[in-house]
């Protein structure tokens, strides 16, 4: 019983040593983002199928923070997406409207999209952007009707929708070969 009580004695005395030598009296902080004003949705998918018949569907809304095939878009959700994708191949990728004439939704919103910008936004810059003025410098006034290929991914593709919000989607990787074919991205908006 008398060693029970001296190893505790020795385990309380080296815990409290082990507190007392440490560095708690530092006054480095810990700078924290201020996301009040930015919204950030990280590896959403967009199917590469526009039959939708695997798992990531075609749209997205960023109201909602959710992605939607089109056959689950309803009359309440339609106002509310404002990214749609759409592939055709290898060269053919691009970031529309909702309410695009050839691939949309009848009655869906405007969104502007620039699939094809090198000098706005940068990957890097993305990255670093921490609150809904960032996006105040960039100017994003009509679709350029352009498009990417695979080989140009990653890329950031700029857009503003209906309600003015700018934003940034980040395109992080494209996956053709296997089940689900789907681009996944980041996705930084205003609030």
């Amino acid at each position: 019983m008398k060693l029970t009580k001296k190893i505790a004695l020795l385990v309380f005395f080296s815990s409290m040593l082990f507190n007392s030598c440490s560095n708690d009296d530092s006054t480095k902080t810990d700078t924290v983002a201020n996301t009040s004003t930015l919204k950030t949705f990280t590896d959403v998918t967009f199917s590469l199928d526009q039959s939708e018949g695997y798992d990531a569907g075609l749209y997205f809304s960023t109201e909602l923070g959710k992605s939607f095939k089109t056959n689950k878009i309803d009359a309440a959700t339609l106002p509310k997406i404002d990214i749609a994708f759409y592939s055709a191949n290898y060269s053919l990728n691009y970031f529309m409207s909702p309410n695009n004439a050839n691939y949309g939704i009848k009655g869906a919103s405007l969104s502007l999209f620039i699939n094809a910008q090198k000098d706005l936004l940068t990957i890097q810059q993305f990255n670093k952007i921490e609150k809904s003025t960032d996006f105040d410098t960039i100017k994003i006034d009509n679709d350029d009707d352009d498009s990417f290929p695979d080989d140009k991914t990653p890329n950031v593709v700029l857009f503003k929708n209906a309600a003015g919000k700018k934003g940034a989607i980040y395109i992080k990787s494209v996956h053709r070969v296997g089940y689900d074919p789907r681009v996944v991205v980041d996705i930084k908006i205003q609030k």
